[in-house]
């Protein structure tokens, strides 16, 4: 056993028979099998169970449904028996492979604020709080069948940090001035961030998924700045004429100009949004090796990139700005250093000193972003903070979670919800307190910053570091923005924050299995095919 298994050979030859035959032969012991052959036989002794017990009384019970509905001239519910067999198909494949209910989830995540516009959707939190949640069971369910969910790979940096700040928000409901019924509503900011890292962790395993979440962020990030585009030279159609009739108009058709939204919640969290996408995409075209693989990247960055300066966010420019600035810390090469400092020089001088390109509506109203003394907006947001620090200065742990911003004035009108906070960082200081504060940011900067270490000296495939560099110095960037802009906390963009530093935490992780891969791909090459 030692002789042969030990040494690899009698795993080769195994591995040859499941591949070719898609079943184990009898003849090999089990303590000759290897993990991944194990998970085979589980795998197929399960699918066994759901072909031979399961499948026959649903199928009859399912007929005689039908036919009885059909009798009876019940023809929805007839219908509805018909597609439980769909929905039975549906369960069972999540169940196998819980990734692709992420993948759906994670789509979703993109389009389905979009949706809302067309089609009356209530509760729609509380639908992708519901996923996420269906998504952490089956991935239970999945791990006590198939034994292959690594658990370990959920304890980092970031789900400690987060489960820590969920035992905090639990510990909130007893603030005396706070209200349960807000704390129920804001229950994703107080869970989400735990368990969206928590299934990343679990289900994200192999790079080429990685490589999936990249190309999918990059259709998506191109739909919606064509969205945009749209919006400009065609119109606005009439669900968005609608949003911007009921309100969205005052912040979005303003003296510089129209502020365009694609299919987000406002212009702020599309403009931070794409500013993430040029830089993320700016950076893969250099880790790239494939030319038509550049020419896409870098085409998806400069439309990315130009979307960002429609949306007329100002606070967006520190996105592409602020994640440059990690960039030159994390490449390690002086001559990226360089490029990266001459390139900040040169936007900084570019917009604050010079008045070149005034003449472009976009280009004026992004260049007030580096005068903010000369900007009312500015001027009347700070005069706001000073009013809330004034009043939360005399309350450690906050007003209470949900009990900020004029949005939630429907629960609880007091003094936190007349004022507008314009900005997550000051909505979670005025909810949770100076503790919460430093705890929430703590959390996340020192997940980025121990993410970007493992990034720069633990991974050392080329294209996976320059892929995970290029994911955090985005979502960096947004991080930054989130004290301009209230946007952090919505639709997609929690989402995708969490997911790039889980998945950067993740990268020593990646880098071992590229490096597993060819070096069994190389043993591959040695061992002849001794098996016809």
């Amino acid at each position: 056993r030692k002789s042969l298994c030990g040494r690899g050979l009698y795993r080769t030859i195994a591995t040859q028979i499941v591949g070719k035959h898609n079943r184990l032969p009898d003849a090999i012991p089990r303590f000759h099998r290897t993990k991944r052959q194990c998970q085979i036989a589980m795998r197929l002794g399960y699918n066994d169970i759901i072909n031979q017990r399961l499948f026959p009384p649903i199928f009859i019970l399912g007929l005689a449904g039908i036919a009885l509905s059909l009798s009876m001239g019940q023809l929805p519910i007839a219908m509805g028996l018909i597609g439980l067999p769909v929905l039975f198909i549906m369960a069972i494949q999540s169940v196998r492979y819980p990734v692709a209910l992420f993948f759906i989830i994670f789509t979703v995540n993109y389009y389905l604020l979009a949706a809302t516009r067309y089609i009356q959707i209530d509760g729609i939190s509380f639908l992708m709080d519901s996923l996420m949640a269906l998504l952490f069971v089956l991935i239970i369910i999945h791990s006590a069948l198939s034994k292959d969910i690594e658990w370990k790979h959920a304890i980092n940096t970031f789900t400690i940090g987060m489960f820590i700040w969920l035992l905090y928000c639990l510990a909130e409901i007893a603030n005396p001035t706070g209200l349960l019924e807000a704390w129920l509503l804001s229950r994703s900011l107080i869970l989400n961030g735990f368990l969206i890292s928590l299934i990343i962790s679990l289900v994200i395993t192999k790079n080429g998924q990685v490589r999936w979440i990249i190309t999918l962020l990059s259709i998506f990030s191109l739909s919606a700045a064509l969205k945009a585009f749209a919006q400009k030279y065609i119109g606005f159609d009439y669900g968005e004429l609608q949003w911007l009739n009921n309100g969205g108009a005052l912040t979005h058709i303003i003296g510089y100009g129209t502020r365009y939204f694609s299919f987000f919640t406002d212009a702020g969290n599309f403009g931070s949004n794409m500013g993430c996408a040029s830089l993320l995409f700016a950076l893969m075209a250099i880790y790239v090796s494939k030319i038509g693989q550049r020419i896409y990247y870098f085409s998806v960055a400069i439309i990315c990139l130009i979307a960002m300066f429609m949306s007329g966010t100002r606070g967006a420019m520190i996105v592409p700005i602020g994640g440059l600035m990690l960039y030159t810390l994390m490449s390690k090469n002086l001559k990226a250093c360089i490029l990266g400092g001459l390139s900040l020089i040169f936007l900084y001088v570019f917009f604050a000193f010079t008045t070149i390109g005034q003449s472009n509506v976009m280009i004026r109203r992004m260049r007030t972003a580096f005068t903010p003394s000369e900007d009312a907006s500015f001027n009347v947001r700070k005069e706001n903070r000073q009013k809330l620090a004034t009043y939360i200065n005399t309350r450690p742990f906050g007003e209470g979670i949900g009990l900020s911003g004029v949005e939630n004035q429907k629960i609880s009108y007091r003094f936190t919800t007349s004022i507008p906070h314009d900005s997550f960082y000051v909505k979670i200081w005025v909810e949770t307190g100076i503790v919460g504060a430093i705890l929430f940011f703590g959390v996340y900067f020192i997940s980025v910053f121990r993410a970007a270490w493992i990034v720069m000296f633990k991974v050392k495939d080329k294209e996976l570091k320059g892929r995970l560099t290029a994911l955090l110095c985005g979502i960096f960037g947004m991080l930054l923005s989130a004290y301009g802009n209230a946007f952090l906390g919505q639709f997609p963009t929690y989402i995708i924050v969490i997911t790039g530093i889980t998945l950067a935490l993740k990268g020593e992780y990646f880098d071992k299995e590229i490096s597993e891969t060819n070096k069994l791909n190389a043993n591959n090459d040695k061992i002849p095919d001794i098996i016809p």
